[in-house]
């Protein structure tokens, strides 16, 4: 019944649109109003029993043709119905186009404005009948887990959404008791790439950062690069990963042991480099005739929107704030509106095609907290998309041939602060530089948000294909392209530097790593004491450095702080505690993290106020994580409430894992225990 009204109602929306569309422009022409009637019954019909079809024998097409494809079918639709309806004609070449778009914009806007739901179109419907050819045989009776993790999200930001009617999803789901909400203390390096591994393989040793700089190959490591993502990947692995058991990775760094994964970086490219990413992972998104133009009218409000908050932020003298320009706005689109849609729509097709466990990563939070701050409007406007996809998966989950379970988290969260350049007048890397007086050369390796990793991985598809487009593109790019991988963004120019640099230092948030590459190995602290003499104490003394992490070849791992030393190994302190301000574990962390044999020959963490929380970051970041201090390493857990009778304490992300391979359809499916071993700290009470 919902599929009928929904049906009729869009129907006159559609009807309506032509109409006014026949009045206004001078291409179009309807000789009855009653004709527009039959139109949009010819379009309806055309695009149920012609696009699905169509699209599936398509999808071995390159993704740029498969794409302006999807796009022209629309044109080609309304075309053949002028061709079909009499009375309806189209007198120019740009009729067919100038239709198609009016009707999908009109399609867009007033669903929208009415809330009707995609769960009951009939698009969605072909879609379920199509994957249910897939489904499993013998073992619907199991419960499935689908598992949304929104990047960079604090659970006091998250409590404050809540508060706020922001997000009335998940409100309602812990004011029915379904689901119960904790907090936990994520691991320092506090980012993505250190937060999902040990959540999907239980084991995050040795990432030391979201980038780091491997000495023995004189190379930048950066997480999310495809190549890098996909060797971590494997690295990580200890055969228990949460996806293992027929399960789907969705738009992470990490596949986690699933057998599907789309748009996710350690599966973009094969071990020869070349991009897998296949115009069939898209098909249940793109045989909806609206999606694409959804998605594309989006991105461009998503940008005006950008340049309005932005301008909204000058003309309030909102501090601190940074320039929003350049290429955000439009990698602020792509994540914000593509990636965060045809994610859940993905994660929709996983629960029709019957999968135990599907784990996917929004990104569009993250992205804009960056820049516009965690708490600001900007970034918890956000929120309210991303509570309506959750409400999507919500009534998709009624639907699908088992039950699913749906679980909420985060990798970690975020802090805010003036970034350390807006602080002191430069960079870290040029206060290292003038320290070591110019003698010498000194580079620093920072990001702008994770937003060109996707972007990336797309244009290199493109350009691995044949034809007269990709020729185009390549020629376009240039030099901007290697091994076969599109490479833009600020970390291309990192790679090129760091391996003819004397000193490079790789930013990661308020973290940073800074490696001496004339020496091998990890540094000791007399090395560098007499090789580069007053450098530690001046980093130490140094009012927007909180600490540095250092090993001594006397005294091991230590924490220098401007009034104080915590020796790491037997916990000793003299003077002032440097750590007496952060969380309680982050010695523990700091440890682990200098045991690592790709940490940084220092390990620099910015100045923490614990009055109002914020950090320095040494990247142009007014939102940031990677370090300690504030709330970037309090990120939030929200699971089905009879999973257990008390909330769970989880320190750590392999604590994270441990807590949900106990109930996630993986698990339960083998029967067998998690391994753990010692030198994994994570631990759940």
């Amino acid at each position: 019944m919902k599929l009928v009204v929904r049906a009729l109602v869009t129907g006159a929306i559609e009807v309506g649109a032509l109409l006014v569309m026949a009045a206004v422009l001078p291409g179009v022409s309807l000789t009855r109003w009653d004709t527009a009637i039959l139109v949009i019954v010819a379009i309806a019909a055309l695009n149920a029993l012609v696009r699905p079809l169509i699209v599936l024998l398509a999808v071995n097409l390159p993704l740029l043709l498969f794409g302006a494809l999807t796009l022209s079918l629309n044109v080609i639709i309304v075309v053949l119905a002028s061709a079909l309806v009499p009375g309806f004609e189209l007198h120019t070449p740009w009729a067919g186009l100038l239709v198609a778009l009016g009707l999908s914009l009109a399609n867009t806007v007033f669903t929208s404005l009415l809330s009707i739901d995609d769960e009951d179109s009939f698009y969605r419907y072909v879609i379920q009948h199509i994957a249910r050819r897939r489904l499993p045989q013998g073992d619907l009776a199991r419960t499935g887990t689908v598992i949304v993790q929104i990047d960079g999200l604090a659970e006091a930001v998250l409590r404050h959404a809540l508060a706020r009617g922001l997000m009335p999803t998940l409100a309602r789901w812990l004011a029915s008791g379904s689901h119960r909400l904790v907090g936990w203390e994520c691991d320092v390096p506090s980012m993505t790439s250190s937060g999902q591994a040990g959540i999907l393989h239980g084991n995050n040793a040795n990432i030391p950062a979201f980038r780091w700089y491997e000495k023995e190959s004189r190379r930048l490591f950066v997480s999310n690069h495809p190549a890098d993502a996909r060797l971590l990947d494997e690295r990580q692995s200890i055969g228990q990963g949460l996806l293992r058991h027929d399960g789907s990775s969705l738009g992470n760094i990490f596949r986690g042991g699933a057998e599907h994964s789309v748009l996710t970086m350690s599966a973009l490219t094969d071990h020869g480099g070349g991009p897998s990413l296949r115009p069939r992972d898209f098909y249940s998104y793109l045989a909806n005739p609206y999606n694409l133009y959804r998605a594309l009218t989006g991105m461009l409000v998503e940008i005006v929107v950008e340049y309005w908050e932005a301008w909204q932020q000058r003309r309030r003298h909102v501090e601190p704030r940074m320039d929003r320009g350049g290429a955000y706005p439009f990698l602020r689109a792509v994540t914000n509106v593509f990636m965060r849609d045809a994610t859940v729509w993905l994660a929709v097709d996983d629960m029709y095609a019957g999968r135990l466990v599907s784990y996917s990563d929004l990104l569009g939070y993250d992205e804009v907290a960056h820049h516009a701050g965690p708490e600001s409007e900007d970034a918890l406007r956000v929120l309210r998309g991303l509570d309506r996809q959750l409400a999507a998966l919500e009534r998709a989950a009624r639907t699908a041939p088992r039950r699913y379970e749906l679980v909420v988290l985060s990798d970690h969260g975020q802090s805010q602060g003036a970034t350390f350049r807006q602080r002191y007048g430069l960079t870290l890397g040029e206060l290292i530089h003038r320290i070591l007086r110019g003698e010498e050369s000194v580079h620093l390796a920072s990001g702008h948000g994770e937003g060109w990793a996707h972007l990336n991985a797309v244009l290199s598809e493109i350009v691995q294909r044949e034809g007269a487009a990709a020729d185009g593109i390549r020629r376009l790019l240039g030099e901007r392209q290697a091994d076969s991988y599109v490479d833009l963004g600020p970390d291309r120019a990192h790679r090129a530097a760091g391996g003819s640099t004397d000193v490079v230092v790789c930013a990661s948030g308020n973290l940073a790593l800074v490696y001496f590459t004339n020496y091998p190995g990890r540094v000791s602290l007399e090395r560098i004491v007499a090789a580069y003499p007053g450098l530690v104490e001046s980093l130490v003394r140094h009012p927007g450095i909180g600490f540095v992490l250092v090993r001594s070849e006397a005294r091991g791992p230590l924490v220098l702080g401007p009034g104080g030393a915590r020796y790491l190994d037997g916990d000793a302190i003299e003077g002032e505690d440097p750590l007496a301000l952060y969380d309680p574990h982050t010695a523990r962390f700091l440890r682990r993290l200098s045991t690592y044999p790709n940490v940084g020959d220092l390990v620099v963490n910015s100045a923490y106020d614990p009055a109002t929380g914020e950090v320095a970051a040494f990247e142009e970041l007014i939102g940031c994580h990677g370090g300690a201090g504030g709330l970037q390493t309090r990120p939030f857990l929200l699971f089905p409430s009879r999973w257990t009778a008390t909330d769970p304490a989880i320190v750590g992300a392999e604590a994270v894992h441990a807590f949900l391979s106990q109930y996630v359809a993986a698990d339960l499916a083998s029967g067998e225990p998690l391994a753990r071993s010692a030198e994994h700290p994570g631990h759940v009470s």
